[in-house]
């Protein structure tokens, strides 16, 4: 034989609406965990949007620096070969203007007298 004996209708409605009351009480919680826990995500992501932002304008600066001294160092580069080249070029002229100089000579020079090319020196005894 059975023994148990169950609840009334009203019992039950009682049951089923502290049932309802909890489940509400939870979904309402966790909508207000949910809540919060965007505007987190939200707070995180806007301070790193901010802090990516400084630091690609910080990038970018640094890189703009770099590259204004780079382009100063090719222009001096670039300054110190033309000036190499004009060196060089009156350099070969020279040089050039020497040899010829040198061949003048040596085509209207005379030979050295035996006097002056035999250096003598005297002895003291």
């Amino acid at each position: 034989m059975d023994t148990t004996i169950p609840f009334t209708a009203w019992e039950q409605a009682v049951f089923v609406g502290m049932f309802a009351v909890v489940i509400f009480a939870l979904l309402a919680w966790f909508t207000k965990q949910s809540d919060k826990w965007q505007n987190f995500i939200a707070r995180m992501e806007e301070q790193w949007r901010n802090f990516n932002k400084e630091q690609r304008k910080e990038n970018n600066d640094c890189m703009q620096g770099l590259t204004d001294v780079i382009h100063e160092l090719l222009l001096q580069v670039k300054e110190m070969r033309d000036d190499d080249k004009l060196f060089r070029d009156e350099f070969y002229a020279h040089d050039a203007q020497a040899k010829e100089i040198k061949k003048i000579v040596e085509i209207n020079s005379k030979p050295a007298s035996a006097a002056r090319a035999k250096k003598t020196t005297t002895t003291k005894e």
